[in-house]
């Protein structure tokens, strides 16, 4: 239960007792300890003295709630405590209070006591030790420690780039952080002069990312001020001074002087290159070499997908140089340690299997290659390019007649080239996207020369009916609504899912206690009966070292890499309780395995089975019945 949550909670029985209730009856139904009934005491008096109510505490009496006759405090509930679009009134999380209190802290090389903070949030100190926990755990992704200075209190150590990543990723999450950051900066400035240059400079990159870098920008000046500088080494200086993005940087710095009047230490501009380098962009600006070093990397994954999944890309140059662009930023960013979140991990796992397996593949081909430890987010980035190239080889030679479309995307170029190749395989001879860029792009020049502007995101500085809102991802509802506007399945026999779905590889009634001993049974169970080897056995646990394939509804897939059975075939097992897998609670296992090449097979029954999980109540079923021959049955039908 949240503070709002239990002062409301405390409010209700104060109001149900009239004559008076002891601080421990009121601990005993909530659930937590006297001290904090106290503390949140506290905190409701100050709230409701201005309704003209207070609480009186008094000996044997205990708290006693008072207001005169003509105040109502069934009123004040529904005014107050159940104004659910009322986003002042809502605490924020206690584990994003201490991150946002801490950093705040740090700009001015204070401390905060254990015991102030239990204060403030109205908890104890062993409940603050729980929420300190997962605050560790948080810093931890930024090699940022939480220690104690000599007696004062709790302070961050960590490196100034990583305390700025950290301040950029959590700026939103408390506006009163986000003032004390941004004190006497008029960000929306540092926004317009960014726009200017980038216009200038005629460098694209995602609204997102603007926005990031306005953020990054903002806080390096807010941090410099207070003496908080950023320091680069003479390698990544040489290294940066030859880059295109650097010469960007240094004019945002001086237009940001000569503008706004702001003269920050010239260090500065290394650390805006870094965010510029690492921002997603619409065309390439690496030099030959670090083109010629990514492409190299590229050429490596294509042989692998080749060798693992029989696919060939050598001659999708669209791909090439998605890839080349793509990486040349991502290898940046991680050796940058700047975080990328992917919103749409999950749906890319779930909606694009066999491109998110391609990813992993990539993935662990550049982590050999460069030496880099490669993410789930990344590798759900990379996915999107071949996402993309999958749909070009189904795709026929497109008509001449056709609405000329361009799309504007918020979420940089991967998702944007998946959106474009999309939309071009479901409407092949009636769409063409002539190009893809940001929405602040988008003018009154571009919509004459178009019959329609595709956008993931609201262009609020245009009304038009030429423009179309559309999800990042293509969904059903989305061509319903191009086909609305702009224009007024392989079947698999029950016979051969009775072959790749054996009954005798149907398990039920397991008492497994983690993934891991799952794994370890249904990969074993396979490498006794010859249907896969134990180099694919290690693969399956490889893969999921890499992503958890957990996919949710109590369901994990897990599956090999690297396949070098000729057999494809899935095993099923059923636990008595479910267990955590990653973040998930999991009940039900499917281990998949394809053999290499069959690869539409595998997209499809991947995704049969997702449908059958998600819509078809499928889980349920499972759990309730029991049973191989109501699974069969069942899961033939939606084929």
């Amino acid at each position: 239960m949240d503070n709002q949550k239990r002062i409301k909670k405390i409010f209700e029985i104060l109001k149900t007792y009239p004559d008076g209730i002891s601080g421990e009856s009121i601990s005993r139904q909530i659930g937590v300890s006297s001290r904090t009934v106290r503390s949140d005491i506290k905190r409701l008096q100050k709230i409701i003295v201005k309704y003209e109510m207070t609480v009186e505490s008094a000996p044997r009496k205990g708290y006693t709630l008072k207001y005169g006759k003509f105040i109502s405090p069934d009123k004040f509930i529904r005014e107050y405590f159940n104004k659910k679009d009322d986003k002042a009134d809502v605490a924020i999380a206690p584990v994003e209070y201490i991150i946002c209190r801490l950093l705040s802290d740090d700009y001015f090389d204070v401390t905060v006591t254990q015991t102030c903070l239990a204060d403030e949030l109205y908890v104890s100190i062993s409940t603050l030790k729980m929420y300190f926990n997962k605050c560790k755990k948080i810093f931890e992704k930024y090699n940022i420690k939480i220690v104690h200075y000599k007696k004062n209190g709790l302070k961050l150590i960590g490196s100034e780039y990583q305390i700025r990543n950290c301040i950029c990723d959590f700026i939103d999450k408390s506006e009163n952080f986000r003032q004390k950051v941004f004190t006497g900066l008029n960000v929306i400035s540092i926004d317009e002069v960014i726009s200017k240059v980038l216009r200038e400079k005629k460098l694209q990159i995602p609204d997102t990312d603007k926005i990031s870098l306005c953020h990054h920008t903002a806080v390096a000046v807010s941090r410099a001020k207070h003496g908080k500088s950023m320091c680069c080494s003479v390698s990544l200086v040489k290294k940066i001074d030859k880059t295109f993005e650097y010469n960007v940087a240094k004019d945002i710095l001086e237009y940001m002087y000569a503008v706004l009047g702001i003269d920050i230490a010239y260090s500065e501009v290394y650390y805006i290159t870094q965010c510029l380098l690492t921002s997603r962009k619409f065309f390439n600006t690496a030099n030959s070499h670090e083109n010629m070093e990514a492409k190299k990397i590229v050429y490596a994954i294509f042989e692998k997908i080749k060798k693992e999944l029989l696919i060939n890309f050598a001659d999708d140059e669209y791909l090439i140089d998605g890839l080349v662009l793509h990486l040349n930023i991502a290898i940046n960013r991680i050796q940058f340690h700047m975080n990328i979140r992917n919103e749409l991990l999950e749906t890319i796992k779930n909606d694009y299997p066999l491109a998110f397996q391609m990813g992993v593949i990539a993935g662990k081909v550049v982590e050999d290659i460069a030496k880099i430890n490669v993410n789930e987010n990344e590798i759900g980035y990379i996915a999107l390019h071949f996402g993309a190239a999958l749909s070009r080889k189904g795709m026929t030679e497109k008509s001449s007649s056709i609405k000329k479309v361009v799309i504007a995307c918020a979420a940089g170029l991967s998702i944007a080239v998946l959106l474009k190749a999309k939309i071009e395989e479901q409407f092949q001879k009636r769409i063409e996207v002539l190009k893809v860029l940001p929405a602040y792009d988008i003018d009154e020049k571009i919509l004459a020369k178009v019959d329609y502007v595709f956008t993931t995101v609201p262009i609020q500085h245009m009304d038009s009916n030429k423009i179309i809102m559309i999800n990042s991802i293509l969904k059903n509802e989305d061509i319903e609504k191009i086909n609305k506007i702009v224009f007024n399945d392989k079947n698999i026999s029950l016979s051969y899912l009775k072959e790749f779905l054996n009954k005798e590889d149907f398990f039920i009634d397991k008492d497994f206690i983690n993934k891991e001993e799952c794994m370890e049974f249904l990969t074993e169970n396979a490498v006794k009966k010859n249907l896969i080897s134990r180099r694919t056995k290690e693969s399956v646990f490889e893969r999921e070292k890499v992503s958890s394939t957990a996919i949710g509804n109590m369901v994990a897939v897990p599956h090999p890499i690297y396949n070098d059975g000729d057999i494809s075939f899935i095993s099923v097992l059923i636990l008595n309780k479910p267990i955590m897998w990653g973040t998930f609670l999991v009940q039900v296992v499917f281990l998949l395995s394809i053999k290499r090449g069959d690869n539409e097979l595998w997209e499809t029954i991947f995704l049969k089975l997702n449908d059958y999980i998600r819509y078809k109540k499928g889980v349920e079923s499972m759990l309730k019945n029991k049973s191989y021959d109501i699974f069969l049955h069942e899961f033939s039908d939606m084929f």
